[in-house]
């Protein structure tokens, strides 16, 4: 009964809301590939894919010291990137992006080029980043070249927009959303140099961020940005899924396998204004003020996973940004990522409006 309050609220609130709010979002850019592995080829059209991440582990380890023939099916070829695939759905939800990243050196890569024109703004500082996205029914295996994104950089981004036009367009955004900061290594300068452009204006800017898998990362490198994170002045959430959760949580010290309790005790030792974590089933958020979780609704067989985090997180946005208290943003989060998976696009906000009352209407049950 609690949960559907939530979500009725939370539905309620977005019916009411007419606003559109200015993000600034970055950095990455990627060109992805959805690729499914295939486990019987039946004939020249049809095969049976492998479904889960261990079966397809199985099958390389059983040929190890041997050889194997596997079988990829390009399905799509997309945009990718944290960054343009939470751009892009938070655009489809209503909002305005000025988006800098990784969409083309000389000239915007053509899967880019509806994006792009749906922005308000674009500095592009190099070629995007390619992507494999493997996908299975319980996740994804990204395989990415990315040599090129070493040139997102804060000296890089000077060339591009000199300071004070950068100071000019944070002054004119609501949110500033950092992602993917794995794979960017020069992110961090940039996240310190625009912070301390926004520590002295009167309305600084809400900043989002999703460090996107940092297990490849040093513990070293992560718990410098970590204390980067800690100094960002303002409203400051870091979002996670539950493997990045669990990788942070640890090197910080706390053994919690309850993903709220855990999710409260990493906010309390980073001392910023919330931390969300959100695994398959639902999500977690523990702020200053309000600590909750909240069941998504789920699905066994999702048509696409890759991009259902950043999808959750252009949901989160969306609540956050209309004043939704925390646990209301939950609720548009997981519908906006439920949503994605099912569909294999991003909702609109009438689309998530529908997809919420059906939810509702199914009281919880599968849609």
């Amino acid at each position: 009964m609690e949960q559907k309050l939530v979500v009725q609220n939370a539905l309620k609130k977005l019916d009411a809301y007419e606003d559109s709010r200015h993000l600034l979002i970055g950095f990455d850019g990627f060109v992805d590939e959805i690729i499914h592995v295939v486990d019987q080829r039946k004939n020249n059209k049809e095969y049976q894919r492998i479904k889960k991440i261990k079966d397809f582990s199985e099958r390389i380890y059983q040929v190890a010291g041997l050889s194997a023939n596997i079988e990829l099916v390009p399905i799509q070829t997309k945009l990718g990137g944290n960054g343009p695939i939470m751009a892009n759905a938070i655009i489809t939800q209503g909002h305005q992006v000025s988006y800098i990243g990784a969409l083309g050196k000389e000239q915007i890569h053509p899967v880019f080029n509806d994006f792009a024109k749906s922005c308000k703004r674009v500095i592009s500082l190099t070629d995007p980043g390619q992507t494999d996205a493997l996908e299975f029914y319980d996740g994804k295996i990204m395989l990415g070249r990315m040599n090129n994104l070493v040139e997102v950089s804060f000296e890089h981004l000077l060339e591009k927009l000199p300071r004070p036009e950068l100071k000019k367009l944070l002054e004119e955004t609501d949110m500033i959303a950092f992602t993917n900061w794995t794979m960017l290594s020069n992110l961090n300068s940039i996240i310190e140099e625009f912070s301390a452009l926004t520590e002295n204006m009167k309305n600084k800017p809400k900043v989002f961020l999703d460090l996107a898998d940092p297990k490849k990362r040093t513990q070293e490198d992560i718990r410098t940005v970590l204390d980067i994170i800690s100094k960002i002045p303002g409203e400051t959430i870091l979002s996670m899924n539950l493997s990045e959760s669990t990788i942070i949580s640890l090197l910080l010290g706390i053994k919690e396998d309850e993903i709220l309790s855990r999710a409260i005790q990493v906010r309390e030792q980073m001392g910023i204004h919330g931390i969300v974590i959100h695994p398959t089933n639902g999500a977690a958020i523990a702020t200053r003020d309000e600590s909750r979780w909240l069941d998504g609704p789920y699905t066994p067989k999702p048509k696409l996973t890759t991009g259902a985090g950043d999808n959750f997180n252009a949901g989160f946005c969306n609540g956050w940004l209309a004043g939704m208290n925390p646990t209301e943003s939950l609720a548009m989060g997981v519908c906006s990522s439920g949503y994605y998976v099912r569909k294999g696009a991003s909702p609109s906000r009438k689309q998530l409006q529908e997809f919420m009352q059906q939810w509702l209407d199914k009281d919880f049950g599968q849609i």
